[in-house]
């Protein structure tokens, strides 16, 4: 027993708790019954609330009403990329920064959700500015938006959209590793109501103090696996075990599969979004090969939160202004697609690009831009239909013109895309049934139109 202490004290010091979480009903030990074949869902949340009005520019006479909007940080003509075609009645732009997805575009394994975000049921301008639309709670709060557009339905169900989903597909528990959080801080879209996630850290170690994961002959190795297998009468005790046995298992798994998985064949970089991605992408085979069937990752990235130097004029903020990240994210990207294509999973692997709100049109103070609503979202892989803008309209960038819901005239954008209805699409592609969709994601009800239309099949 004194062993058994000594090893518990040092596990709390390890941070071993940081491995799962919540009850452990799924375990990566446990291999898919159904649905048969493999799907999964990659979801890059930008943290902080990303200025996609500096993505996305129309280059007609759009821009001219964007350059007079936002003079002190608009992109000018020559930091922007023309794409092809024209789309929602514009000739449109995409930020240079980010031009490594433009071939991605034009090959049609690309699409902007334009103007999608938080939204509760359909909501105009005119009810906004009227005051009569129902908003969603604590609409432009950082933490409240993050959790909503990954589906958090209060405090009384925590739980979000893809963890619903898998446990609507799988009511019999059956799939292996459904639910994995990458270096996250909040968890929301992976958490389900009675079901564990895979926490995993990309930096990945066979390491856990003294036990050699990848060892079964490692004494603290053993040592950790008998904890799982303690009986006991007291129930507390008895969860403790079973618990810890799902978390020791996944920590196993994920470090044997970081160890023998081949580097996926990607040009990523050093970038952390680069490392996220080039982890998920090791991992990713792996699991389909030893009994996944449907995945869903999810991983919360960035500083994006740009009040101020956003065209990094003079950065002292510590963080990268936006057009680095944005390069980043981009660069990170293509390489996952050429990881993804290289390994032939090209199109059983979609990338769902997020963040909780966008941002102001007006400049604020410190050359940079505030909270607001709606953004646009990007959706990538060889299922997507790609090389389009969806949308009914792309939103005027007239301070206080038809589209700025804000008494202030700061430009603010009511999403016409519900992040419901843009989860609609990537769900039903991994398999949810139809019937499923109003109980995973209840606002749906609220609208006549279900899903975006952007998923080929």
């Amino acid at each position: 027993m004194t062993d058994r202490r000594h090893f518990l004290k040092q596990a709390s010091r390890w941070g071993l708790g940081a491995l799962g979480s919540t009850l452990g009903l799924y375990s990566v030990n446990g291999h898919s019954a159904a649905p048969t074949g493999y799907k999964a869902l990659v979801v890059v949340h930008l943290n902080g609330g990303c200025d996609s009005n500096d993505i996305l520019v129309p280059l007609d006479g759009g821009f001219t009403d964007y350059a007079k909007a936002r003079p002190s940080i608009a992109l000018t003509r020559d930091q922007i990329s023309s794409l092809p075609g024209t789309h929602l009645g514009h000739t449109m732009g995409l930020n240079k920064a980010m031009a490594s997805l433009l071939p991605l575009f034009t090959n049609q394994r690309l699409a902007f959700v334009v103007n999608a975000g938080a939204l509760v049921k359909p909501t105009t301008t005119a009810d906004v500015l009227n005051g009569h639309a129902t908003l969603p709670p604590f609409l432009y709060s950082h933490p409240e938006q993050t959790q909503f557009v990954q589906g958090w339905l209060g405090d009384s169900d925590p739980s979000g959209w893809g963890g619903r989903a898998i446990e609507a597909i799988d009511p019999n528990r059956s799939l292996k590793a459904p639910l994995f959080s990458v270096n996250s801080n909040d968890n929301t879209l992976v958490l389900g109501q009675r079901s564990r996630m895979v926490m995993a850290n990309s930096g990945g170690s066979k390491w856990l103090g003294a036990a050699d994961l990848t060892n079964p002959a490692n004494h603290w190795t053993q040592t950790l696996a008998s904890l799982g297998r303690l009986q006991s009468a007291n129930h507390v005790e008895a969860e403790f075990a079973r618990t810890f046995k799902g978390v020791f298992s996944d920590a196993q798994e994920i470090a044997i599969a970081d160890g023998a998985a081949p580097d996926p064949q990607g040009n990523f970089g050093t970038s952390e979004i680069d490392k996220r991605l080039q982890f998920i992408a090791k991992i990713l085979p792996y699991y389909k090969s030893t009994g996944a069937s449907r995945q869903i990752y999810h991983t919360q990235w960035g500083s994006f939160d740009t009040h101020a130097n956003q065209r990094n004029t003079t950065n002292t903020s510590g963080n990268d202004d936006l057009d680095t990240q944005l390069g980043q994210l981009a660069s990170a990207m293509a390489a996952f697609d050429q990881a993804m294509s290289a390994a032939g999973l090209g199109r059983e692997v979609a990338v769902l690009v997020i963040s909780e709100f966008g941002r102001t049109i007006d400049p604020a103070s410190g050359n940079g831009s505030d909270h607001a609503w709606g953004g646009h979202w990007m959706v990538m892989g060889q299922s997507v239909g790609g090389g389009q803008l969806y949308g009914q309209k792309f939103p005027s960038p007239v301070l206080g013109g038809q589209d700025d819901a804000h008494n202030g005239k700061r430009g603010y954008f009511v999403p016409q895309w519900s992040s419901d209805q843009v989860a609609a699409d990537l769900l039903s592609w991994l398999g949810l049934p139809a019937s499923d969709l109003a109980t995973v994601l209840p606002n749906l009800a609220n609208f006549s139109q279900k899903s975006v239309g952007f998923m080929n099949g």
